[in-house]
């Protein structure tokens, strides 16, 4: 019974370790910034709301208001309205967490 107990559990933190820190595919990645810098429409490597919206809406997102939003919340975080600077390494984080970039 132990050894069962302790076969289930060294499974479930296995699996929640792989959840935690999936491997990223570079693909991913470059198609989220090709998506971003199309969006950047005044070329100055930030990006507003909007901008993300449309990038969002080329990702696919169902609801890119509210997930432009849920962006900026969770990435802009010195309040500025844009998202820059390592801001926009987290905000590529984030969209991957959320499945966006197959």
């Amino acid at each position: 019974m132990v050894a069962v107990v302790n076969i289930q559990l060294n499974s479930f933190f296995l699996a929640a370790d792989e959840k935690k820190s999936p491997m990223v595919d570079m693909r991913e990645v470059e198609k989220i910034k090709k998506l971003l810098r199309k969006a950047d429409k005044d070329k100055n490597g930030c990006y507003n709301r909007d901008e993300l919206k449309n990038a969002l809406k080329d990702l696919g997102a169902y609801f890119p208001a509210w997930r432009t939003n849920r962006c900026f919340a969770n990435v802009d975080s010195d309040n500025d309205g844009q998202i820059s600077g390592h801001e926009i390494d987290h905000l590529i984080d984030y969209l991957l967490s959320c499945g966006y970039g197959k």
